[in-house]
């Protein structure tokens, strides 16, 4: 059983998939099975272009899901589009975006998209086209028209002369973006994120093995829940989210410079520390490249400002989050460092964890203590790091008294 095997930030939520006749279309089923790993249920409109490029059974054994070809007196498009939880075109061809910005409704998909919106559910497209019909400005027309109502985009990557597809996992993290809760609206977040590099010489470093996930997905997550993020990220393969404030670093005392500058001229509700940057910095770097006839080089480090001590010291008011990671240490160990590090940084909230081996640095699934001020104790995982980051906002928000704002 693949539901919910990667998270459960879908859980309970019934999505609709509606499919145009893009030649793209052979990737929705592989879409379809992601949103149920995060544990979705799918259902599926095809219109007749559809069916002419992907079978219906296709999309059935993808989904365990109904696919609806044909409409009948028992008007699905009303019974099930009106009651999904949200309603997804892809891949949305030029045709069908205009049918629907133009409000006709005479195939499955397109009468499906106004029983949704007529019902106010989230509506998500992700467009696929010749990079021309893209470019097209009465498409262009069409897609700002949409917006201006409150539909979603999923932007297709332009190349090659094609306006392709969005990467999977984009538009699966576009769907949980567009069901978080709303509760962050008007708050202003500060994240930092990844690991530092610390040169010994231009082709060489010392690092951690932070991959910047944990980052990417807390920044996700508050932009989904409506705040205003800014992320200070070391070096990463991760792609930003969309809409953050993004400030790459490279080493820890640009990153420490960076985050002391931001919190001493703006205003942060929040601050999540994620990154693992390294805690020493290499004194007196060789300049150009080290010779590889050298048997012996000696590097000397330098113990680096950390910004988890530091931050409120700067901004008192900002509610701050770190982490505090140990290796091959109990429980009651981990815990007690963690409170030591939280009294010395001012912390408001701490998450401990052990990292190793397959745990914490570079896993897509991370388990941690929170721990509050008192030190009272919650336990939270193993999850999906976005589903661990909702756990933690949801902490905040309540510890804050937030209110969710609602449609």
């Amino acid at each position: 059983m693949i539901r919910g095997s990667r998270s459960n930030l879908l859980r309970g939520k019934s999505i609709v998939l509606a499919l145009s006749g893009g030649i793209s279309i052979y990737r929705v089923p592989d879409v379809a099975r992601e949103l149920i790993r995060h544990g979705a249920h799918v259902t599926t409109f095809m219109s007749r272009e559809a069916r002419k490029l992907l079978s219906p059974r296709i999309m059935e054994w993808a989904t365990g899901g109904a696919v609806y070809v044909e409409l009948s007196g028992y008007a699905e498009h009303v019974n099930v589009c009106s009651s999904a939880d949200a309603v997804v075109f892809i891949p949305a061809t030029a045709n069908t975006i205009g049918k629907l910005a133009n409000g006709i409704a005479d195939t499955p998909i397109t009468l499906c998209g106004m029983a949704a919106l007529g019902a106010g559910k989230p509506v998500l497209i992700v467009p696929a086209m010749n990079e021309s019909m893209w470019r097209n400005p009465i498409v262009r027309a069409n897609v700002d028209r949409l917006r201006d109502l409150g539909i979603g985009f999923v932007e297709p990557v332009v190349e090659e002369g094609k306006a392709k597809l969005a990467p999977i996992d984009e538009v699966v993290d576009s769907v949980i973006d567009m069901l978080a809760p709303k509760d962050m609206a008007g708050l202003s977040v500060l994240i930092t994120s990844g690991p530092t590099h610390e040169h010994i010489d231009a082709t060489k470093y010392i690092t951690t093995p932070s991959s910047g996930l944990t980052g990417y997905y807390f920044a996700r997550e508050a932009l989904a829940r409506g705040a205003r993020v800014t992320l200070v990220e070391g070096p990463v393969s991760t792609r930003d989210p969309p809409n953050a404030e993004v400030f790459r670093v490279t080493g820890v005392l640009e990153m420490y410079d960076t985050v002391i500058k931001l919190v001493s001229k703006r205003r942060y509700d929040l601050a999540i520390l994620t990154a693992a940057p390294l805690d020493f910095y290499v004194k007196d770097r060789v300049e150009g490249k080290l010779s590889s006839d050298l048997e012996k080089v000696v590097i000397e480090l330098i113990q680096a400002p950390k910004i988890a001590r530091d931050l409120k010291t700067y901004s008192p008011a900002t509610f701050l989050i770190a982490y505090k990671a140990e290796v091959n240490i109990s429980e009651d160990e981990l815990i007690k460092r963690t409170l030591r590090r939280a009294s010395e940084g001012n912390w408001d909230l701490a998450l401990a964890h052990t990292v190793g081996l397959g745990k914490g640095f570079g896993t897509e699934k991370d388990e941690v203590i929170v721990l509050d001020r008192n030190g009272v104790m919650r336990k939270l995982g193993p999850m999906h790091k976005r589903e661990l980051a909702r756990e933690v906002l949801n902490i905040y928000v309540t510890i804050n008294n937030i209110k969710s704002i609602k449609g």
